[in-house]
């Protein structure tokens, strides 16, 4: 059985001030897959560290199963911990890698080579028991990496990126055979990731950190259809610069550039609400299933015209992603706590690097010269860029370069955050279709 880990304002912070975790509070139930979500420096390795007891606890209180685990030494937690790097001896066999945490507690030899075999049976690599690490493949230390933290039956599985380092085709098979042997032990898993694939495909809930600061943990499902902010759902979704229009005797409207996105009646809960920000700046977020490409089929009446100029064919196998530009300007997240994370600078510095690139090779947002919303302008702009949206288009189809093309937007799937990057009248109650 896994343990119940409770986190009360948990913090890290470094001699040199250097905030690592802030206060951070969150509860993984008993059994549960768990997964720490974010990009490189935001802090979940370290979280994952100080559940280990590998990182002492600057602020607040960890709990293993109701038991405070502050002070206790990482022999004392029935943890099992997964490295990056595998972390094998490289002396060692595979069978006297798996087994060494039953050798060290003077377990009987016997016992301990018949749990060695078992496992290497579960994890297919019978036949390497006799190989040391050198002579294995990646996804073979892995699989070795993984038996030693099996072998002795922990109530808490704490993994740290496990399979970055291996390519993409031999990742994603073991990532189901790993959450398959999780699952079989019944233990508690805290799996540390950057890819939000990763993460959607193998966690019961997904938390999201950035600059060590939790900004939401939830479902799948519930983390993508209803993002807290802008940060929480940027991947795999089009930002732009917009505001909304709300005339007393008219339609409500979206504007961004020179194209509006008019809203369906009557309004849905969080369309009511966008009254409340009228006129103000807003950042407003497509996701690329609630674009289609308009064909012989009628709109529904929950979509609107739009108008697009191809600039890039990203060519998937499976898709193709169509970059356009809607005559708007592609913004990007909010830096919420740049006055506040101590590694900010180097993300501001690396932006202002990019928009200074963009600037010297013309490649900046522009407009397009059609007041409209459902015609194409006459001539393609004259600048060219990389487009502030992409879409999902059929491998077959062939678009050229400065083509306009008829947009449908599904007004249903928008994602409205406030200019500070705060969705705009989050409903948790409310999942809507995707």
């Amino acid at each position: 059985m896994g343990s119940t880990i409770t986190l009360h304002n948990l913090a890290k912070t470094y001699p040199n001030g250097q905030k690592a975790v802030r206060r951070l509070s969150m509860t993984v139930a008993d059994g549960e897959f768990l997964v720490l979500l974010g990009p490189s420096g935001c802090g979940k390795s370290t979280l994952l560290r100080m559940i280990a007891g590998l990182e002492t606890i600057s602020g607040g209180e960890l709990h293993l199963d109701g038991k405070m685990a502050n002070d206790l030494q990482p022999s004392e937690r029935d943890i099992a911990m997964i490295f990056q790097s595998f972390a094998l001896y490289p002396s060692m066999t595979t069978a006297q890698n798996i087994g060494f945490p039953l050798a060290v507690q003077k377990q009987d030899h016997d016992r301990v080579n018949a749990r060695v075999h078992s496992v290497a049976q579960t994890l297919g690599i019978s036949h390497l028991l006799d190989q040391i690490p050198g002579r294995l493949s990646g996804g073979e230390r892995q699989r070795v990496a993984m038996g030693r933290a099996v072998v002795r039956r922990p109530s808490v599985f704490l993994m740290d990126e496990p399979l970055s380092s291996l390519d993409a085709r031999l990742r994603a098979r073991l990532r189901t055979e790993m959450l398959a042997i999780t699952r079989s032990t019944g233990a508690t898993t805290v799996y540390v990731t950057h890819d939000q694939a990763e993460a959607m495909a193998l966690g019961d809930r997904v938390a999201v950190m950035r600059d060590g600061v939790l900004q939401q943990i939830d479902t799948p499902r519930s983390l993508y259809a209803l993002p807290a902010n802008a940060f929480v759902g940027t991947p795999r979704n089009n930002l732009l610069h917009g505001t909304v229009h709300a005339p007393v005797d008219g339609v409500m409207a979206l504007s961004s550039g020179a194209q509006k996105i008019t809203l369906s009646y009557p309004l849905t809960h969080d369309h009511q609400m966008l009254r409340v920000v009228q006129g103000q700046p807003l950042l407003i977020g497509l996701r690329p299933e609630a674009i289609r490409i308009a064909d012989r089929t009628h709109a529904t009446v929950f979509e609107r015209a739009m108008t697009g100029i191809v600039e890039h064919t990203e060519f998937q196998g499976h898709e193709a992603l169509l970059h356009l530009s809607l005559g708007g300007q592609r913004a990007d997240v909010p830096d919420q706590l740049a006055d506040h994370a101590p590694h900010a600078p180097a993300r501001r510095s690396a932006a202002a690097f990019v928009r200074r690139l963009r600037h010297r090779t013309g490649l900046l947002g522009r407009r397009l010269p059609h007041p409209g919303n459902t015609q194409p302008p006459a001539q393609p702009p004259a600048r060219k860029d990389i487009g502030e949206l992409v879409i999902r288009d059929s491998p077959g189809a062939r678009h050229r370069r400065g083509q306009h093309i008829p947009l449908l937007i599904d007004v249903r799937n928008l994602l409205v955050f406030d200019e500070r990057g705060e969705r705009v009248s989050p409903d948790p109650t409310r999942v809507p279709d995707l």
